[in-house]
């Protein structure tokens, strides 16, 4: 690849870098997502990330066809460098926004895992299959997050004290999407997560795999941190129950819990549907 060629592309991916939060062009999405509204933030989590994938295959294909990147190391490391800054970073955080930021970079990371072995067959149905998941997972999480800070007027993840307690169903659907986030069957993430791992080790990734298995344990610590303080922290007033959520807010989370549950039970129906 001449120069000036090789200069370009560097440049689309810096661009495409910061549009679906890879490291190191990941800075900005952090303070922008707890910043935001809470709806725009569970539109630019999905949004951005599924149309600069799309985009990223579709120039891909273009360039290379069905001939090997040059540098396919490349993306695994920044596949690896991007779920694991995501992960370690998410430990800290005290804020469910920014939790769930940093998560989306880590997510980030793993849908990239299908772009490292391009042009994989089983590497673009990989990120296909993953976005889909991730699409149903962080909506529903987003659409609890929405309704429990609206009524609390706080996005702390200490505010979610023995919601289990003020809010059983709310508590039981931001658990079953923390689950799925997590890559637990029988849900629609763990199908996400099979099918990039499968990715990566027909293409004799090994280390990607373990690096992303080993960033799988470090998430589910982060996301179980939220269901604990869910079921086991009590409230700071018992006695405060959390009202029915509005219409418009429980279509949207029990679609997509169906969305999960379906994908993760019945993954043949759907990515027949999603592939074709």
């Amino acid at each position: 690849m001449k120069p000036i060629a090789t200069v370009g592309l560097l440049a689309f991916f810096v661009g495409l870098g910061f549009k679906i939060s890879m490291a190191p062009f990941h800075l900005w999405a952090p303070d922008v997502y707890e910043g935001a509204p809470t709806p725009v933030t569970a539109f630019l989590t999905v949004a951005p990330k599924a149309l600069g994938f799309a985009v990223l295959m579709r120039v891909l294909s273009a360039m290379f066809g069905t001939s090997p990147i040059e540098s396919p190391v490349i993306l695994m490391w920044l596949s690896i460098l991007t779920m694991t800054i995501g992960n370690l970073t998410a430990i800290s955080q005290k804020n469910i926004k920014r939790l769930l930021a940093y998560s989306s970079i880590a997510q980030a990371g793993y849908i990239l895992m299908g772009l490292a072995v391009f042009p994989s067959t089983l590497g673009r149905d990989a990120i296909l299959v993953y976005l889909f998941a991730y699409l149903f997972t962080n909506l529903g999480a987003f659409a609890i997050v929405t309704f429990i800070g609206e009524h609390t007027g706080d996005d702390e993840i200490a505010s979610y004290a023995g919601l289990s307690r003020r809010s059983p169903v709310s508590a039981a659907l931001l658990t079953v999407f923390l689950l799925s986030l997590t890559g637990l069957p029988p849900l629609a993430g763990f199908i996400g997560k099979y099918y990039v791992f499968a990715a990566a080790i027909e293409a004799n990734f090994i280390l990607l795999a373990v690096a992303a298995a080993l960033n799988s344990a470090i998430a589910a610590y982060y996301y179980f941190r939220i269901i604990r303080v869910m079921y086991l922290v009590p409230p700071t007033d018992p006695q405060t129950s959390l009202p029915k959520p509005p219409v418009s807010s429980s279509v949207v989370t029990w679609l997509m819990f169906a969305g999960v549950l379906g994908l993760g039970l019945f993954p043949a129906c759907f990515i027949r549907l999603i592939l074709n």
